[in-house]
């Protein structure tokens, strides 16, 4: 799906393709991309590489056009199910990233979404400061917007961690770890997207790659900053991640074994009194056979002895 926009004051309103400076490819077929690169004359393989899900970041010039294909979050997305939001499962699509493609010259934009919606819901947000002056300043305002994106998504996998937090000290379940290690591996995607966004970024910054003018370079410098941002917010939660992982870990392991020994100590309590039930059991002579309270007096052996090895082992807190 294609969709046209042109640049009124510092912002994009939707046009008519002849008239058009901003094109949306939204998840395109074949013929879409054929049909723009010959109406634009851009290369072909400029429009199709951010079709590929796993495609990584790089830059591509050729001609007036420069390819930038960036790993972003996916946007309106929430970390928790929806309806569920008691939670602590991750959905596993929710937190991918995906590959975003900005093509741009002088005077066109074209961007590349491999899922439907993903710039229209960046559109509003680049009338924000600093406001683009040109199509060019507008693909570095969607570099501060994709990395404002990731900051945003890692609040809210933070929600998940405080809440896991919260059931910490009576994690007897494996549904937290569960949901640490599925953080955990949202955050190592976060990660290489953003570092890998950030090198892209500073090549820009060379000017024997892109030739930018001081507005340019002071939108491309802001967005630098806001990947470094979401960069070191990631390091800081997986640091906390990794901490709060081995604290579950050893939980778990101390109340199994708190289990293990209370199930110990109630087998010992009760195999005295199992000795003794199985010794008058024995079809042989034994002392007390004709007494006319036998049973009772056995039975009280029994009592006597579990309420004394339950008070021994009480007093040593072993169960």
């Amino acid at each position: 799906m294609l969709k046209c926009y042109k640049f009124v004051q510092s912002s994009f309103v939707p046009a008519e393709e002849n008239e058009a400076v901003f094109f949306d490819l939204q998840k395109p077929d074949a013929d879409e991309i054929r049909a723009l690169a010959d109406r634009l004359d851009v290369p072909l393989h400029f429009l199709s590489d951010p079709m590929d899900p796993k495609e990584r970041p790089r830059i591509e010039q050729e001609g007036i056009y420069t390819l930038v294909i960036l790993r972003v979050a996916l946007f309106g997305e929430t970390p928790l199910d929806r309806g569920q939001q008691s939670s602590l499962k991750v959905r596993k699509h929710v937190h991918s990233t995906v590959p975003l493609g900005i093509i741009f010259s002088k005077d066109t934009l074209i961007t590349v979404s491999w899922r439907k919606g993903m710039v229209q819901e960046l559109l509003g947000r680049l009338t924000r400061r600093p406001y683009p002056k040109c199509p060019k300043s507008a693909a570095f305002k969607i570099f501060i917007e994709t990395a404002s994106d990731f900051i945003n998504q890692l609040e809210r996998l933070e929600e998940i961690t405080d809440r896991a937090e919260a059931t910490l000290s009576r994690a007897q379940q494996n549904e937290e770890i569960m949901a640490l290690l599925s953080v955990d591996k949202i955050l190592i995607h976060y990660t290489v997207a953003l570092k890998s966004n950030r090198n892209i970024m500073e090549r820009l910054m060379d000017p024997h790659v892109v030739k930018l003018d001081p507005d340019e370079t002071d939108v491309l410098e802001r967005a630098l900053t806001e990947n470094q941002q979401a960069i070191y917010m990631a390091d800081i939660f997986g640091q906390v991640l990794g901490s709060m992982s081995d604290a579950f870990g050893t939980i778990i392991s101390n109340n199994l074994n708190k289990v293990v020994k209370f199930l110990t100590g109630i087998t010992i309590v009760l195999m005295l009194p199992t000795f003794i039930v199985g010794a008058y059991g024995m079809n042989v002579v034994l002392p007390l056979e004709k007494h006319p309270a036998a049973f009772w007096i056995i039975l009280g052996l029994c009592l006597l002895s579990c309420g004394a090895l339950l008070k021994f082992f009480t007093s040593k807190k072993w169960v």
